[in-house]
């Protein structure tokens, strides 16, 4: 019989859960249970049991930090599925990344805890299957520890361990794409496929992250399926991509003649996925790709935003389309690092979603919110990147648009639009307001209303703005600056800069080339 620990600070709901399901039905015997997460860790540890229930919401330790511990101080540690009374996304999403296998509330309904723990009684019988015996469970053991920063070397010296006994080791970061995946049912397929070669007790595998699965391959284990590395990779890429039926790229570190130094070929397999979408056409990224290419952690011209931005507003989708793939096409020609790619996506959602927020609330009528907020925690290839973003915008312009059309507030977002394009003239609210068919008084409340300044002082920091930059990147004489922004007057210029900087123009100049010196 497997072993199940109940951890909940009530209790009646303990009692209640005990005596609710029959345990042995799924093949399960309650060998404890505790009231606080300091107290279940101590038995958790102690008792080895296969599968946790336990609260989020308790004193001293509370559930997540208890799963949290749990992971970091047993090599084998239980399924989790936690029981909770607080219908909070963010929790749940914490849960996912500590891999809990399911998230239920209070109170429990019965049949969906009946199918839960059938779920995972399944689960935990074909990971028992795959892994075969004790000695995988010590491979993974062994590997961790060495890619540890100080490995504990008194301990793994007292292991006799096949995958120690080999003369080379090579790392693997084996990458799944995809949104929202099936994350147990992939490594099961993951290990099945593995089943289907020689020497498993030469390797190490397990999960490593959302969509990541770490294997570590020895030269022994090559030598006993008659395979180089190249052969291997090959297969087995070719043969999860089939069997999965989604994208799979293996990041291959350096092959090392030490297990101590595994730890440098699981850096190097770890540091190739920022060159992801450098080689987005590459199914295997091997160290000499990498060594051989650079990468760039920068952003795109600010031009770029702009353009996107006008065609947003103007409702154009296949513009929109084009300019997606025109700005990650770009991105790739001047190699940017995958974390480049993030800074360039999330930089242009947070302007679009700002602009739509200036305009009005979003996020009950976006379908595709959720995805995008989420998207970066996820492994995605180019081309599921340039699908799932475009969604996106073109949802947002088509409500900006309509929004735009509509409300009210679109005319005042087309103000303030127009006062950054024309600051550097002569520019008032009246002259505005006539501009735009609106009561001048009307305006200026509804500008103050929507942006939180007076339109005055708003055109006025616009201005100021301009003139540091000015200030900052070119040796225009002061009067000259002044001019450019939209001032008559020089000295009047002057007292509003330092007004509003808490320097005279001369004086901001100065410390700049103060500094620079």
């Amino acid at each position: 019989m497997r072993k199940v620990f109940l951890v909940d600070d009530d209790v009646f709901v303990r009692k209640g859960i005990q005596t609710l399901v029959n345990w042995e039905e799924f093949g399960f015997t309650v060998c404890g249970e505790a009231d606080n997460g300091e107290d279940a860790l101590e038995q958790i540890v102690d008792m080895q049991p296969d599968l946790v229930l336990t609260d989020i919401r308790m004193p001293v330790v509370d559930g997540l930090s208890l799963i949290e511990k749990v992971n970091n101080e047993m090599d084998n540690p239980p399924s989790f599925i936690v029981i909770s009374g607080y219908n909070d996304f963010k929790y749940a999403q914490k849960a996912l990344r500590f891999g809990v296998q399911d998230f239920l509330l209070k109170p429990v309904d019965q049949n969906e805890l009946y199918e839960t723990l059938e779920r995972v009684a399944n689960t935990i019988t074909i990971q028992t299957k795959s892994m075969g015996n004790i000695q995988k469970m010590e491979a993974v053991s062994i590997v961790r520890n060495y890619l540890m920063e100080e490995p504990e070397s008194t301990t793994l010296n007292t292991i006799e361990h096949p995958i120690s006994q080999a003369n080379e080791f090579t790392f693997l970061k084996i990458e799944i794409n995809g949104l929202d995946l099936d994350y147990p049912f992939i490594e099961t397929e993951i290990e099945k496929e593995l089943n289907e070669f020689y020497s498993l007790d030469k390797i190490a595998f397990y999960e490593d992250g959302i969509g990541y699965y770490c294997l570590v391959l020895t030269d022994q284990f090559l030598l006993s399926n008659n395979l180089s590395m190249k052969e291997f990779l090959k297969k087995f890429q070719l043969n999860l991509t089939n069997k999965l039926q989604l994208p799979v790229i293996i990041y291959l570190g350096k092959t090392v003649d030490n297990i101590r130094e595994l730890n440098e070929s699981y850096r190097i397999a770890r540091n190739s996925i920022q060159y992801k979408y450098v080689f987005s056409k590459e199914h295997v990224i091997i160290p000499e790709m990498v060594e051989n290419n650079s990468i760039y952690y920068i952003d795109l011209e600010q031009e770029a935003y702009d353009t996107m931005m006008e065609y947003m507003e103007e409702n154009n989708i296949e513009m929109i389309k084009k300019q997606v793939h025109t700005m990650l096409t770009r991105a790739v020609s001047k190699q940017f690092a995958k974390d480049a790619f993030k800074t360039v996506v999330n930089r242009l959602n947070h302007e679009v979603l700002t602009l739509l927020k200036e305009v009005d609330g979003y996020e009950d009528k976006l379908e595709h919110f959720k995805l995008m907020l989420e998207w970066d925690r996820y492994p995605i290839t180019l081309n599921q990147l340039e699908e799932i973003w475009f969604r996106f915008l073109s949802e947002c312009s088509d409500i900006l648009f309509e929004l735009n059309q509509n409300h009210v507030k679109g005319t005042i977002y087309q103000v303030k639009k127009y006062i950054h394009s024309n600051f550097h003239q002569h520019i008032t609210m009246k002259s505005i307001a006539s501009k735009f068919y609106i009561n001048p008084v009307y305006m200026g409340q509804l500008f103050k209303k929507t942006y939180g300044v007076y339109f005055k002082d708003y055109v006025l920091q616009v201005r100021i703005q301009e003139a540091k930059r000015l200030l900052r990147q070119s040796d225009m004489r002061i009067y000259e600056v002044a001019e450019r922004v939209g001032f008559n007057n020089p000295d009047y210029f002057v007292t509003q800069f330092e007004k509003i900087v808490g320097k005279t123009p001369s004086q901001y100049r100065k410390q700049l080339t103060n500094k620079i010196g």
